[in-house]
């Protein structure tokens, strides 16, 4: 019976995951080509003009003239996340008020099987399917990384004789050249930013399983899910605007979420990539934890949610179906 209903959610989620996919795939790489076709230090004066708001980035803005600062931007990108929380409000919110709308829940439980390996079977394609999902992201970026190149002024250069100095040439105008992006970014950097995107996706699909299973009506749960989500992001960004408000920043669970922050830790280096821990607690949140303690935050507050929307689910009594 548990493969059955594996097989009913993955049959149900076939076409939601095959138009997400196809779009995190693609976009990436889309995004990276577009990239590639300027020489990033012309965007020096526009970023000058954005000084203002560069207390709302987790990185100095020069870091976006950087090409692994700018494709590390893809992760905080609207189209990237809303793919991404789609699918998990979606999944989430579906496996007990979903089927309770539907008037499933009562012909699915008539069944012998255990609540339990319901909520399991349902966990297990969402789980997968999010974790697929942020695969397609890296290997879209990596493939663009892979396969485009970027143009870049270069000068020719004199040697001076016995010292081994190189001087620039200055009878000789600067040439525009093509470089290959693999020679400028390394892929690996991103592995973390995208674990990270993936501990997101597991908290928000955690918060709406919790709502679903208190709630009857899954336009209900969405609007709950969606609502805390923006809520959440309001508080992250009054936490930015000022220095006085960053008391609120561990209220937002959005503070856990510093893919940026992670891309330019990892590129300065590499060893970052897999702490729990960096620096002194006195210096910050952000920077206390390493990459790998915000994506533990995200994945216990998800598993948290879990835990608690299996135990309601256990314990409550179902409506009749209308």
């Amino acid at each position: 019976m548990f493969r059955i209903l594996l097989k009913k959610y993955m049959i149900e989620s076939l076409l939601l995951f095959g138009a997400l996919a196809i779009v995190l795939f693609f976009f990436p790489w889309v995004r990276i080509w577009t990239i590639s076709q300027f020489e990033l230090s012309g965007f020096a004066p526009l970023i000058e003009q954005f000084k203002a708001f560069e207390k709302f980035s987790p990185v100095p803005l020069e870091q976006f003239l950087t090409y692994h600062g700018i494709i590390g931007i893809t992760f905080d990108e609207p189209v990237v996340l809303l793919c991404v929380l789609t699918w998990a409000i979606a999944r989430g919110t579906d496996v007990i008020s979903g089927e309770l709308g539907r008037g499933t829940m009562e012909l699915l439980l008539a069944q012998p099987i255990p609540r339990w390996k319901l909520v399991a079977a349902h966990g297990v394609i969402s789980v997968l399917g999010l974790c697929l999902l942020c695969s397609l992201i890296y290997a879209g970026l990596s493939l663009g990384i892979m396969t485009n190149s970027t143009p870049m002024a270069t000068r020719t250069t004199w040697t001076l004789p016995g010292w081994g100095l190189e001087l620039p040439n200055p009878f000789i105008e600067k040439q525009q050249r093509q470089i290959p992006l693999r020679e400028l970014v390394d892929p690996t950097t991103f592995i973390a930013s995208t674990i990270n995107l993936f501990s997101l996706g597991y908290a928000i699909l955690g918060i709406a399983v919790l709502v679903s299973s208190f709630d009857q009506y899954r336009w209900r749960s969405l609007g709950i899910v969606i609502g805390l989500y923006v809520t959440q992001l309001l508080v992250f960004i009054l936490s930015k605007s000022t220095p006085g408000m960053g008391f609120v920043k561990p209220m937002t669970f959005l503070s856990a979420y510093q893919p940026d922050w992670m891309v330019q830790a990892i590129h300065n280096d590499k060893e970052v990539q897999w702490r729990f821990f960096m620096g002194d607690a006195a210096s910050g949140w952000q920077e206390t934890f390493g990459p790998m303690g915000y994506i533990s935050v995200l994945i216990l507050l998800g598993s948290i949610a879990y835990a608690v929307g299996f135990y309601r689910f256990q314990t409550r009594d179902l409506p009749a179906p209308n």
